[in-house]
């Protein structure tokens, strides 16, 4: 069965999209790299080095050592506060023989920090004074989206269970920021930086792209000291997931202009662009429209917007399965995980609940099964519907990413689920104030088309999430997971970013909205070994903001990661 009408996948002719080759800010930032670079001498020993603090004025707890070395060889340097309260960072960084601009980050803000440097010319340590971090919004009330207010809520009791690297942070149109176990910032970007859909990419630079530049058309690729070495000028918005092929091509969410559509639609986010990062330009298009239902109505709910755009899908993540050759995405305004053959854009499974789906695509939806692989519901029975929406299936979801498994016919995944309604009945549905999120591991078998779920973390009260989420399993089979849209009113009730959408609309909140988004590293186990709160300060009220004031403060992407990639 084919279910699209247009060959896929076929890329969009470009019309401005590529590598902004004259970018002020590129060209700018290289005249600051080139300036420091050629002020480097043989005089400038390790002794006698040059330290460039917040060169380019994006990266505030970064800085240079400009030094002359006699050899090429790998330095060791470490970071701290000068009174030692703070976890020492330590990194390598290789140098080659005379002038090197050597990064260092991981400094501590409002502080005299200690930055030693070690190498086969012995140790050296130099005292950095730092500025005090940008104001929150409790700080300037008269602001918005001002800095996230960090809080250590349950600290660590053994760091040595805790998994490698800092934690990194994007707070939507806010800032960048990174972690230690104690709750201290130890980097962050500029509110001119974008912060939004951040992905660490194979040369160790970051991507980004969010709504303050350009409305996402403009794509940063940045490094830990807030370099952009690259500007991207795309067509089309990259509004949500960036994820790298092993082959170095960028997979993201995207879509259609509006009023672009060559059939006339008027949906948004609801494609996938591959692009080659060496060029800036699309390869490939999967155009949604032609896969799933465009009829089929939506779960989280979602209205036309004034413009008459129809948000009927709302890709969230995209990435590929590389074993099988499936493009697997998230269209969180349907609740459904789906599969396509990467080459064709052919259909090969649908992860949803099996409700209101037609005929066409019955043969897709996959079957929840146990561990022997029987069954676990029937669904000629409501009650077992209902029961499989309660406890199995995927509503609104976010960050659904890869568990490694190469057996050809299983895909093995991670996925946040918000849990939005648990129900595509409002009389069922369940009030946020009873709902929590999820972060669930299914095994995927495109052969027998059955899912199975290999095991559950529940976010309890504090953590449910109406939009956004993210999460990582770590090396050492720890999970790092951030519940990027919790939220509440003045008097702590949880509620929804977009009553009527996300939610039923109870209309029983105060008018006032707080973000309070638990940061957490649990063991494989599911116990919280470390919680973080990242907040905003300040509740924000409707006459105050009364479009947005309901998202007062998001993360969409969050990870433990090294200092340095």
């Amino acid at each position: 069965m084919t279910l699209h009408s247009t060959a896929l996948p076929l890329p969009r002719p470009p019309i401005n999209q590529g590598i902004d080759t004259t970018n002020s800010i590129v060209m700018k930032h290289n005249e600051i790299y080139s300036s420091l670079f050629t002020d480097i001498n043989a005089t400038h020993t390790q002794s006698n080095a040059i330290l460039t603090l917040n060169p380019y004025g994006t990266a505030p707890l970064s800085l240079y050592i400009g030094l002359w070395s006699e050899k090429a060889e790998t330095l060791y340097i470490s970071v701290t506060d000068q009174n030692e309260r703070a976890p020492v960072l330590t990194f390598t960084q290789q140098v080659a023989v005379g002038a090197n601009l050597i990064p260092v980050a991981g400094l501590l803000a409002d502080n005299v920090n200690l930055i030693t440097l070690v190498s086969s010319a012995g140790s050296t340590t130099w005292r950095v004074l730092t500025e005090p971090l940008p104001p929150t919004d409790a700080q300037d009330p008269a602001g918005h989206n001002l800095f996230p207010q960090v809080t250590l809520k349950v600290p660590a009791s053994d760091p040595a269970t805790l998994a490698q690297g800092l934690y990194f942070i994007s707070c939507f149109d806010r800032n960048n920021i990174a972690l230690d176990h104690q709750a201290n910032v130890r980097w962050f970007t500029t509110k001119d930086m974008p912060s939004n859909n951040l992905l660490r990419i194979a040369n160790g630079n970051f991507l980004s792209s969010a709504i303050a530049q350009d409305n996402y058309l403009q794509m940063y690729e940045f490094d830990m000291m807030g370099r952009v070495h690259t500007m991207y000028v795309l067509d089309n918005a990259l509004h949500h997931s960036l994820w790298q092929r092993s082959d170095g091509s960028l997979v993201g969410a995207s879509e259609y202009t509006p009023g672009t559509r060559p059939d006339g639609d008027t949906t948004i986010e609801d494609g996938v662009s591959i692009i080659d990062l060496r060029t800036g330009l699309e390869t490939h298009y999967y155009d949604m429209t032609k896969v799933l239902d465009r009829t089929r109505p939506c779960r989280p709910s979602n209205p036309p917007s004034a413009d008459g755009s129809v948000d009927w899908l709302h890709v969230n993540q995209c990435y590929i399965n590389e074993t099988n050759n499936i493009l697997v995405t998230s269209g969180r305004n349907q609740s459904a995980i789906f599969g396509l053959e990467v080459e064709t854009g052919q259909l090969r499974f649908i992860m949803s609940t099996h409700e209101a789906w037609s005929a066409d695509y019955q043969p897709y939806l996959l079957t929840p099964v146990d561990a022997s692989g029987a069954p676990l519901y029937d669904f000629s029975q409501p009650e077992e519907i209902k029961k499989a929406n309660l406890e199995f299936w995927n509503w609104g979801q976010h960050n659904v990413l890869e568990i490694p498994n190469d057996t050809p016919g299983i895909i093995d995944i991670s996925i946040f689920n918000n849990g939005n309604y648990l129900s595509r009945d409002d009389a069922q549905s369940i009030a946020p104030w009873n709902n929590q999120s999820r972060v669930g591991h299914y095994r995927i078998d495109l052969i027998k088309m059955t899912v199975q779920k290999l095991n559950e973390y529940f976010s309890g009260p504090e953590g449910y999430s109406s939009l956004c989420g993210a999460k990582q399993l770590m090396p050492n089979g720890n999970l790092v997971v951030c519940y990027g849209g919790a939220t509440f009113d003045a008097t702590g009730l949880t509620l929804t970013c977009d009553p009527g959408y996300s939610d039923v609309d109870y209309q029983c909140w105060d008018g006032s909205a707080e973000g309070k988004l638990p940061l957490r590293e649990l063991t494989a186990q599911g116990e919280v070994l470390l919680e973080i709160t990242i907040g905003s300060g300040l509740a924000r009220r409707r006459e105050d903001d009364p479009s947005m004031y309901r998202y007062n403060i998001t993360c969409f992407r969050a990870y433990k990661l090294p200092l340095f990639g």
